[in-house]
């Protein structure tokens, strides 16, 4: 039998090798396209960063620049208003992600382990927070901060964030504790552990996927937020990247390359972060997906 009878079907049509590699070749163009459609953005966003702004607006655009400058990257690096920014959205997307690790395992605990009185509904309440469109809590959330005397101050981002960051976590970390056998912490209790030691020795070292994942997904929320950070701060000195960015579009001149350099350098921890966790992420995310 020779090899195009192999490759051809009895009725004159592929055969299901050839029908298999079509299928891969199809599948990888379709991904190779979906890469070059979202890398674009990001493309054209380092290129505009590296030109003169007079070069920006010119048309047709040239994709490469004429002119190779650092000059926008070097305005924001050597701005201490700028490097304040970067202080301020660190600190709170780190404290952020703390605070949310550390209260949602606790709750996140007692969820999974414990039968209590009101159990069900304190899943429901979880859930149900995160269906609320987040433009609908900017005014009560303003007037609450206003009469607690916490208007324009990083600790109101922080208190904000962690009310819809810390339900998640929950939700997350009760679906990867369910999975770990009680066995082992009873073990541990048996040797001579206290119940925080047996959680700290064997559950916390087991679940460090789903810390990872959640803390990455805290991390991210906190770090590209903006709709709150308009709302609650004012002083340029309390400001976070998100609207230090929004700041510099201007009514009439927009200084286009030093707002797409901001942009490169709030993106690249993200980009960086997300290319060596993603496989932590995703397997954090997908461990409880069939645990009631």
């Amino acid at each position: 039998m020779t090899m195009n009878a192999m490759t051809q079907h009895p009725s004159g049509g592929l055969g299901i090798a050839a029908r298999r590699r079509l299928v891969n070749l199809s599948t990888y163009a379709l991904l190779v396209l979906a890469i070059v459609v979202m890398w674009f953005p990001l493309a054209w966003m380092f290129s505009v960063s590296v030109r003169p702004n007079v070069e920006v607006m010119k048309m047709p655009p040239d994709w490469i620049p004429q002119v190779f400058t650092w000059e926008a990257y070097a305005k924001i690096l050597s701005s201490p208003r700028y490097l304040r920014v970067f202080i301020n959205t660190v600190s709170v997307a780190l404290l952020v992600t703390a605070l949310s690790l550390f209260l949602g395992a606790m709750a996140a605990y007692a969820l999974a382990r414990f039968n209590f009185l009101g159990h069900r509904m304190v899943l429901m309440f979880l859930i149900t927070t995160q269906m609320f469109p987040l433009v609908l809590l900017c005014i009560p959330y303003f007037r609450i901060f206003i009469s607690l005397g916490l208007y324009d101050s990083l600790t109101a981002l922080v208190i904000v964030y962690l009310t819809f960051t810390l339900p998640f976590c929950i939700l997350m970390l009760r679906s990867y504790f369910l999975n770990i056998p009680k066995d082992i912490e009873e073990a541990a209790m048996v040797d001579g552990c206290s119940r925080v030691g047996a959680i700290f020795r064997t559950l916390v070292p087991i679940s460090w996927p789903a810390f990872i994942g959640a803390g990455l997904y805290t991390f991210l929320l906190a770090w590209n937020e903006f709709l709150f950070a308009v709302v609650l701060i004012e002083s340029w000195g309390k400001r976070v990247l998100t609207m230090a960015i929004y700041s510099l579009l201007a009514e009439f001149v927009t200084d286009w390359n030093t707002m797409m350099a901001f942009s490169v350098l709030a993106s690249a921890p993200l980009v960086v972060a997300f290319v060596f966790l993603q496989k932590y992420m995703v397997q954090g995310m997908t461990a409880g997906a069939l645990t009631s």
